[in-house]
């Protein structure tokens, strides 16, 4: 079969040059780890004084500048000196949206963009790449990089509040006395939680490496007399006593298997008389972050439908009651307890 004329023609070879182009993507992650929008502020610079700022190669930030610039990030100011424009002000740490936290190759998030090697292994076996190229799972590699460990939470804090808004009011929390956030990161849902409910206990459970922030966190935001960090496994016996036991982003990190012991921990924790309840995205809903399901598919995991959950959730003795589906594709899926 030939190709018909569309198939050669300009905006098709455009589209295809913006689909396969790698150099692009990680010029943009060099200069937000070189902190070069930072260093430029509101001013132009020359490029070997950015060089210097930057501890780096003179001659080769001015070429990534230069083809940064061909594609509208960063703009010229005379030869040899550049600023700022509206898409590299996004590089900024200072700014409102900053993107600086995804693209910075030296942090978590750079850690799992190098991971996306490891696709063609996840595509062709279906399970966890990650672990066999790097030699240790993703979560295992944060717990060796103080750095690299602490620009994931700050990030997962930042995503966090973000979505704080949508969650809050996805669901009735009045109705909840104690609740438990598993794999909680440094605190920031919990905080938001008790600040937003005054009668509301809650329990924060994560690695060490994850909670070693939370007490100041809880502190800072004056709740810390209503919150407890409780650091260990998910996969290890969980503390009871709540009636609510909260699992955010992290079940779609897993297979099902590894998934079902989640929620099986929540689920024995919880007894009869308490929840369960899991915030993802639903497979298929528009979503943060569009190449989610692919990220998940490095860790063995993946994004899952409504139906997905459902028989997950039985699995782990659990049966699906409600779910509160948020504007921005999150969705509180709410499970009883199975006596």
């Amino acid at each position: 079969m030939s190709a018909s004329p569309a198939d050669t023609s300009p905006d098709t070879d455009e589209r295809i040059g913006v689909l396969t182009d790698l150099v692009t993507p990680w010029a943009v992650r060099v200069a937000a780890t070189l902190m070069i929008a930072d260093h430029l502020g509101d001013s132009a610079a020359a490029v070997e004084d950015l060089a210097k700022q930057c501890g780096a190669d003179a001659d080769a930030v001015g070429r990534l500048l230069e083809h940064l610039a061909v594609k509208g990030m960063f703009a010229p100011d005379g030869p040899g000196r550049y600023r700022n424009n509206p898409l590299s002000d996004r590089l900024r740490r200072d700014h409102p949206m900053t993107m600086y936290p995804w693209l910075d190759i030296e942090g978590g998030m750079g850690q799992y963009d190098r991971g996306l090697i490891a696709l063609l292994l996840a595509v062709r076996t279906g399970a966890e790449a990650y672990a066999p190229t790097f030699g240790r799972p993703f979560f295992e590699d944060l717990n060796t990089d103080a750095r690299r460990g602490a620009a994931y939470d700050e990030l997962m804090a930042t995503v966090t509040a973000w979505t704080l808004p949508e969650i809050l009011g996805a669901y009735d929390w009045s109705g909840v006395r104690h609740v438990t956030d598993v794999a909680g990161g440094s605190g920031a849902l919990l905080t938001g939680l008790l600040q937003a409910q005054p009668g509301l206990r809650g329990t924060l459970v994560d690695d060490p490496r994850a909670v070693r922030t939370a007490g100041e966190r809880f502190t800072a935001a004056g709740v810390a007399d209503r919150a407890t960090v409780h650091p260990g496994s998910m996969f290890d016996p969980l503390p009871g006593g709540a009636d609510l036991y909260l699992v955010k982003s992290t079940v779609m990190g897993w297979g099902d298997e590894g998934g079902a012991a989640i929620l099986r921990r929540c689920a024995e924790a919880a007894g009869p008389q308490g929840r369960v309840m899991v915030a993802e995205f639903l497979r298929g809903a528009p979503r943060l972050v569009p190449s989610l399901d692919l990220y998940m598919t490095l860790l063995g995991g993946k994004e899952r439908t409504e139906d997905e959950f459902r028989a997950l959730g039985a699995a782990a003795g659990l049966t699906l009651l409600a779910t509160h589906p948020t504007p921005s594709g999150y969705c509180l899926l709410e499970f009883t307890v199975d006596a």
